[in-house]
């Protein structure tokens, strides 16, 4: 702002408790989201999870990482780029498409499933029994299913109704881990 001919006048805008805070709450959540999308993309891809680790080191300690980029504030501010809306956009785009071009074999306790098959069905020396242990595979993965999405309904449900949902949240998540834990064991004893 050009107060007389010659004179510049600059204004510090002062960051308020409510922007602290949304902004605090901003990138814990990119930094969990981008922490969660390093740990699905290492599993299948090194070389991409590696980019996933770069920008979420970025996202993480944007300080630091500006520090490095000598002149990027002056930038920024030139330009007007937004380095966390770049990150955010770049991590989601990678995780899109490494999430549309993965395989869908993601069952759960499909190694247990493999393993009944091979040793009942020649042991029971009839076709049924591959029958009998598909059912029974696809009814617990449907119950689960179920039971996952009735209790993500009434956490919504009451969250909206600013209920106490964590204690809502707190049985389905020790359940979604021991099925988990389960299968990995599972997969460890079975091979």
């Amino acid at each position: 702002m050009q107060t007389y001919f010659g004179e510049e006048v600059t204004t510090a805008v002062l960051p308020t408790k409510r922007n602290k805070v949304a902004e605090g709450g901003t990138l814990t959540m990119m930094f969990v989201a981008g922490v969660l999308m390093i740990v699905e993309m290492s599993v299948h891809q090194i070389l991409l999870g590696g980019f996933m680790i770069l920008a979420a080191v970025i996202v993480a300690l944007p300080k630091q990482s500006q520090a490095l980029l000598t002149n990027f504030d002056k930038l920024q501010r030139k330009y007007g780029v937004n380095l966390y809306a770049i990150l955010f956009g770049i991590l989601t785009i990678v995780f899109v498409l490494d999430f549309a071009s993965a395989p869908a074999n993601a069952q759960f306790f499909n190694n247990a499933q493999t393993w009944f098959n091979s040793v009942f069905v020649p042991a029971a020396g009839n076709p049924q029994t591959t029958a009998v242990i598909n059912l029974f595979f696809n009814v617990l993965r449907g119950l689960f299913l179920l039971y996952v999405g009735v209790a993500l309904v009434q956490i919504i449900q009451a969250a909206r109704n600013d209920e106490d949902w964590k204690s809502l949240a707190r049985t389905p998540l020790i359940i979604v881990l021991a099925v988990f834990v389960g299968d990995l064991v599972t997969g460890l004893l079975i091979g």
